[in-house]
């Protein structure tokens, strides 16, 4: 994995973090708060997610390079 990719899903994921907790403040503004036991989970699931997707298409584009090339 390159570190542009993880460097786009961190940037992406605090975006979607951060539109969501300004979105939904009464629901999520609650689960961003310090004191709260879920603020790990908020922030490292979608992490995982969109990094797992990043992942995936870094491959996708390398393959396609890689056949374009040859």
């Amino acid at each position: 994995m390159k570190w542009v990719t993880f460097a786009i899903a961190f940037i992406v994921t605090v975006c979607i973090v951060i539109a969501g907790v300004i979105l939904y403040p009464d629901i999520l503004g609650a689960a961003a708060t310090a004191g709260n036991e879920i603020v790990f989970a908020f922030f490292l699931g979608p992490f995982f997610v969109v990094l797992f997707f990043s992942w995936m298409g870094e491959k996708l584009v390398l393959k396609v390079l890689k056949k374009k090339q040859a």
